[in-house]
C-alpha cells in the first residue's frame, strides 16, 4: 500500500484527477481527509507542519504504508535553475525557520547551529528517489518553512543557510513522521512561484498543477 498525501484537495487532486479517480469519488472513510484509492491510500494532510505532522502520524502508525509519498506545488529558491513549472523529486528536506531572529548583519541563527540542537534538527531528513526513477523528475533539495518567502533577500538566505533548491509548508514534517515510524518516504514538487519577491499569479499555479498531474497520474496508473 501506497499512501499518497498531500496538503490541499488542489494538490491532490490534480494527481487524482488525472488518472481518472478525484477525492471526492473515492469510498469515503472515518476520517473525512482520507480515502481508500483502490489497495492504496489518499489524504489531505493539511497546510504546514503542525496539521501535517498530527495526521500523517495518526493515519500513517495505523495502515502501516509500504511508502509514503508526498506531492504538491512549491516555490523556487534564487539560484537553483528551477523555473515555473518544472518538477523536482526530493532528495532531502530541511527545516528551514527554525532559529532565532539576531540583532547583527547574519539576521537569523538556524536552529541547526546551537550546541542544544536535537539531532533531528542537525542535518537534512533523505527521502528516496527510488520511486520515480531513471528519467523522473530532477532531483532537489528542499526547505521547509512556516512562512512562506516573500522577498529576495529571505530567498537567498534561505538557500544559503540550507542549500536548498525549493521551499515548502510540509516536506520536512511528512519526512520527520515517516522516519519516526520507520517508513521510507518520497516526495513530487511542481514549482508555482519564485522563493523570492513573491508572485503567485493563478496561471503559475495552474501550470504546476497541470505539471504535477501529467507526472503523477501515470505514475498513480503504474501502481495498480
Amino acid at each position: 500500500m501506497i499512501l499518497l498525501c498531500a496538503a490541499t484537495l488542489r494538490e491532490l487532486d490534480a494527481c487524482l484527477e488525472a488518472c481518472g479517480a478525484p477525492f471526492a469519488s473515492l469510498p469515503a472513510g472515518p476520517r473525512p481527509w482520507a480515502r481508500r484509492l483502490g489497495r492504496h491510500m489518499a489524504a489531505v494532510t493539511g497546510v504546514g507542519i503542525p496539521l501535517t505532522l498530527t495526521r500523517l502520524m495518526s493515519l500513517a502508525a495505523e495502515i502501516r504504508p509500504e511508502r509514503i509519498v508526498n506531492a504538491g506545488i512549491a516555490g523556487a529558491y534564487p539560484g537553483s535553475e528551477l523555473g515555473i513549472g518544472d518538477l523536482v523529486a526530493a532528495e532531502s528536506e530541511t527545516f528551514g525557520d527554525l532559529g532565532m531572529e539576531a540583532p547583527g548583519p547574519e539576521g537569523f541563527l538556524p536552529l541547526s547551529d546551537m550546541s542544544w540542537c536535537d539531532a533531528e534538527y542537525l542535518r537534512p531528513l533523505a527521502l528516496s528517489l527510488e520511486p520515480f526513477g531513471a528519467g523522473g523528475p530532477r532531483a532537489a533539495r528542499g526547505c521547509t518553512v512556516n512562512a512562506c518567502t516573500g522577498r529576495e533577500e529571505t530567498g537567498l538566505l534561505r538557500r544559503a543557510l540550507t542549500g536548498a533548491d525549493f521551499e515548502t509548508m510540509e516536506g520536512a514534517a511528512v519526512a520527520l513522521a515517516a522516519r519516526e515510524l520507520g517508513i521510507p518516504a518520497s516526495e513530487a514538487r511542481a514549482v508555482s512561484n519564485a522563493a523570492s519577491t513573491r508572485d503567485m499569479r493563478p496561471g503559475n499555479i495552474a501550470l504546476a498543477l497541470g505539471n504535477l498531474g501529467a507526472y503523477m497520474g501515470p505514475w498513480l496508473g503504474r501502481l495498480g
